[in-house]
């Protein structure tokens, strides 16, 4: 009997505390990353500056091989001891072109990375507070779920978003 009392004591105690555990309703939405990414106009216009940058890269390239062929054309004609001294040349301007081309496309790779980066951030910032200002405790991304009602989907809301902010600037 004593125990039956204690349980009841114990379970009478712990029922507000569970009530008001799960009476707050959880807010709770998902967006798709990707198609925000893909779709935020600071990634369509640096993309555009990216492939210009890309095809004058290439452009120069170009040239310079250009260049390289032709002094391979020239070399056919040549005497035997020039032919030598001019190899010397070829060579070494097929090492300077390769380890330009490595270095140019590098480096684009690299400042591709950086802006993608900063990308992300701004897109997780603008989810972060979206969530703080409109209630909600999880926003997820579409990627991680299995199912999700389309009333919970915020993606198109959070592209406004980050579109509106973006040409403010």
């Amino acid at each position: 009997m004593r125990k039956l009392l204690v349980c009841a004591v114990v379970l009478g105690l712990l029922s507000p505390i569970s009530f008001t555990v799960f009476s707050k309703e959880l807010k709770i939405g998902y967006v798709d990353v990707f198609k925000i990414f893909n779709e935020y106009e600071k990634t369509k216009e640096y993309d555009k500056k990216l492939e210009e940058k890309k095809n004058t890269a290439e452009k120069d390239l170009e040239k310079k091989k250009e260049s390289l062929e032709k002094m391979q054309t020239k070399l056919d004609v040549l005497k035997a001891e020039e032919k030598t001294k001019e190899q010397a040349k070829i060579t070494d301007a097929v090492k300077e072109y390769r380890e330009l081309e490595r270095k140019t496309f590098f480096d684009i790779k690299k400042e591709r990375d950086d802006k993608m980066k900063e990308i992300v951030e701004d897109i997780n910032k603008i989810i972060e507070d979206y969530a703080q200002k409109n209630g909600f405790d999880l926003i997820v991304n579409q990627n991680a779920l299995l199912y999700g009602a389309k009333v919970m989907d915020i993606t198109t809301t959070i592209l406004d978003i980050a579109n509106s902010k973006y040409k403010k600037k």
